[in-house]
């Protein structure tokens, strides 16, 4: 068992020749190119999906993997999750036996395991040397296939390897990208399961208002559980937000009005409350990262303030959703969502 820690980050095809570039700023120990074959398993009633754990067969040159990976924590873009490993000599669908050579499971379905989707891609790995850390920064492009649907793939995964958290943020943070980019929560393996199956807005008027009635009705002030909710919250509304089409929203005026709305209660309520943030610093950070990360909340409210005025006096749906987007795929916003993972972490 290993307990991967890593950042992903999801990006335009025409980011790699950018982070190709970069990297030749550092030591780098190893560079690699592969093509990565993945087939995911489970039962058919998704017993191991509902208990937030993917089973796959990597293929690696000639070189075949049984891998589980169990619920981890995952905060904005910062996974941290363990996984079991299990070689294997041939590609045949796992068993009851090899998957309790994994986990130690009490019970498992009496159904056999069925291939569910698959995810191919092409990838490019640098080992990179980095203050008292190494980092594996792996680029990958491709396909996820369930059936008759399909998904590309291109993002930036950072691993660490070794070392320690702060030092992966920072050098994450040396990214030169300016637009076309943001964290991504999801793993192949959800976006996989989520590929084939209808997917609906979440009400998210509701959904703070019964985070709100919550907030009011406890007795104890926890900071920390606030901080936690709320950026997996915004997460949620983040990643949602760029998955649909955009033209779920231009072509609905009060889809447009609900999704920017979203976003406003979400940066109103961080400007009315700005103790959470407060209390989840240490000194040193107050110093460092907590201006900074005031002076973006107050940016990008500034910001989905005027994309509601605009909205209001043109009407215009699709120029607002595209607007923001862009704005959720911006520097800005990018630089924002590290500062939150650090108080995480």
């Amino acid at each position: 068992m290993s307990n991967e820690i890593e950042i992903k980050l999801a990006v335009s095809d025409q980011a790699f020749n950018e982070l190709e570039e970069h990297l030749k700023n550092f030591t780098c120990l190893a560079h690699k190119k592969q093509f990565l074959s993945n087939t995911y398993y489970d039962y058919p009633d998704h017993f191991l999906a509902k208990r937030k754990m993917g089973l796959r067969i990597r293929q690696e040159d000639q070189e075949l993997t049984l891998t589980l990976k169990t619920n981890g924590k995952v905060v904005g873009g910062l996974h941290s999750r363990p996984e079991y490993n299990l070689p294997l000599t041939e590609k045949e669908t796992p068993t009851n036996a090899q998957l309790r050579e994994l986990y130690p499971f009490e019970q498992l379905p009496s159904s056999t395991l069925q291939p569910i989707f698959s995810t191919d891609f092409n990838r490019t790995f640098w080992l990179v040397e980095f203050q008292q850390s190494k980092i594996e920064v792996a680029f990958d492009q491709g396909q996820i296939i369930a059936g008759e649907s399909e998904q590309p793939i291109c993002e930036i995964e950072f691993e660490l390897k070794s070392g320690n958290v702060q030092d992966l943020f920072d050098f994450v943070e040396t990214l030169p990208f300016e637009r076309d980019i943001y964290f991504s929560s999801a793993s192949k393996a959800k976006r996989g399961y989520l590929l084939d199956s209808k997917q609906f807005l979440t009400d998210w008027l509701n959904k703070w208002r019964d985070f709100l009635k919550e907030e009011r009705e406890e007795s104890a002030v926890d900071f920390c559980a606030k901080f936690n909710s709320v950026l997996k919250m915004e997460q949620k509304l983040l990643e949602e937000t760029l998955s649909f089409s955009p033209a779920l929203f231009s072509q609905d005026f009060m889809k447009t009005v609900e999704r920017v709305g979203a976003f406003f209660n979400l940066y109103h309520y961080y400007d009315e409350n700005g103790k959470i943030l407060e209390a989840m610093v240490t000194e040193k950070q107050k110093e460092t990262f907590l201006p900074a990360l005031l002076e973006s909340n107050q940016t990008i409210f500034a910001e989905i303030r005027d994309l509601i005025r605009f909205h209001s006096e043109t009407k215009d749906n699709e120029k607002t959703i595209e607007k923001l987007t862009t704005l959720l795929k911006s520097r800005v916003y990018f630089e924002r969502m590290i500062k939150l993972m650090r108080f995480s972490a």
